[in-house]
């Protein structure tokens, strides 16, 4: 009987959600994380679900799969795209959810428009002695994301309803998941690449693949960089984004 498919290997059929180039490594390593907690008989929880694509991609494991949004709206336009996973509207620094009743909690930069300690606080509640959590979030140190924030805040752009964030994490602070959570590592991505984020078919691109050109070549190239460049501790001060990951 052939093994059913892992969960990043269907998320790269799909391409969905922010920036499917931007987005694959740091999946490919939370998705890994969350695997052995997957399953028949498991809960697994999305936070920040938007549509669900993520939240059906645990449910595919056999897992019951919860998509949490605190935007109804959010919710709506994945429910026949995505039937599988549970749709809940709640505050995700408020879950509607018992202690100690999930398995696996992942989130995509959703934690920036909340509370960041008291959603995890609520991860360490809910979640399962030995239950696992992968957490992806932007960090508030990237020049090349300062420079769009500042052009957001200088051209008076709105954010949408529930989506302006109330703190960016800085790479200083990730000890705030050590005091709740056993076996915390964390990885830094994306130094130089965030500067190309201007080229929006480059934002919608499908993940990398051999014969890289153009635009494609120039990300190629920049995310070989930043990966030397992250190998130096100093540098991750500087990255765009951060994957957390442990257990319970």
């Amino acid at each position: 009987m052939a093994e059913a498919p892992r969960p990043i290997d269907r998320w790269r059929e799909l391409r969905e959600g922010f920036s499917p180039l931007y987005s694959e490594p740091m999946l490919e390593l939370a998705l890994g994380h969350l695997e052995p907690a997957l399953g028949p008989g498991r809960v697994a929880l999305d936070l920040g679900c938007g549509a669900g694509h993520v939240a059906d991609l645990l449910a595919s494991t056999g897992a019951r799969a919860l998509a949490l949004d605190i935007d109804p709206a959010a919710l709506r336009p994945g429910r026949d795209r995505y039937p599988r996973p549970a749709r809940v509207a709640a505050d995700q620094a408020r879950l509607p959810l018992a202690g100690a009743s999930v398995d696996a909690v992942f989130s995509f930069s959703s934690l920036q428009y909340s509370d960041h300690a008291a959603v995890l606080a609520e991860c360490a509640r809910v979640l399962r002695p030995g239950g696992r959590f992968a957490i992806v979030e932007n960090l508030a140190g990237n020049p090349f994301a300062l420079i769009s924030r500042w052009l957001r805040v200088a051209s008076r752009t709105p954010y949408p309803p529930y989506a302006t964030p109330r703190h960016h994490l800085r790479w200083g602070e990730r000890a705030i998941y050590e005091q709740r959570f056993r076996d915390v590592s964390f990885a830094a991505f994306h130094v130089l690449t965030p500067m190309l984020l201007v080229n929006e078919s480059l934002c919608a691109a499908p993940v990398a693949h051999p014969g890289e050109r153009g635009w494609r070549a120039v990300y190629a190239a920049l995310h070989r960089l930043d990966r030397s460049l992250l190998r130096w501790p100093g540098a991750h001060a500087a990255a765009w984004n951060l994957v957390a990951l442990g257990s319970r």
